[in-house]
């Protein structure tokens, strides 16, 4: 039950990144036309492209990694044919993984609430960018627990 609730909010953030980038490549289509053939700039639109793209990157990585799609160099498991010790080095790996990512979102969210408190924004948009170092924390958040969720509650990989 854990896994199946774990794969829906997965799978929505699979759709929520398909829109950020369908939006983003129209937002850069509309600006090039009305660049080059109108000669009006949209103010703004190269930003909210690359914050478009950067949280649908964001939104990726948890899914990339819970499907076991990165990656990684396969020298040793190509090597070693033994199924235990395979399932071993995964389990370390899912742990590395894991705890390097807690790490990295914990850190994440002591440098949104900072951004927060001293109200950091974008250049030209005014964007608040604690929202960003949110999504950013948001993503590494998902990644533990994808792993965890394949530890514990998932036998078989991936996730």
């Amino acid at each position: 039950m854990i896994v199946k609730g774990f794969r829906s909010v997965l799978r929505g953030m699979h759709w929520i990144a398909a829109f950020l980038y369908l939006t983003a490549t129209a937002a850069a289509f509309v600006n090039v036309i009305t660049r080059y053939f109108f000669r009006f700039v949209i103010f703004g639109s190269e930003e909210f492209c690359s914050f478009l793209v950067i949280i649908m990157a964001y939104l990726m990585f948890p899914i990339i990694e819970a499907e076991d799609r990165h990656l990684r160099i396969d020298i040793f498991e190509n090597a070693v044919k033994n199924h235990t010790i395979k399932e071993i080095v995964r389990v370390f790996r899912g742990i590395v993984t894991a705890g390097v990512c807690g790490t990295i979102a914990f850190y994440g969210l002591r440098t949104a609430s900072v951004a927060r408190r001293f109200g950091a924004a974008s250049t030209s948009l005014q964007i608040p960018m604690y929202i960003l170092f949110g999504i950013t924390t948001a993503s590494f958040v998902f990644m533990v627990l994808g792993w965890i969720c394949s530890l514990f509650f998932n036998k078989r990989r991936p996730l």
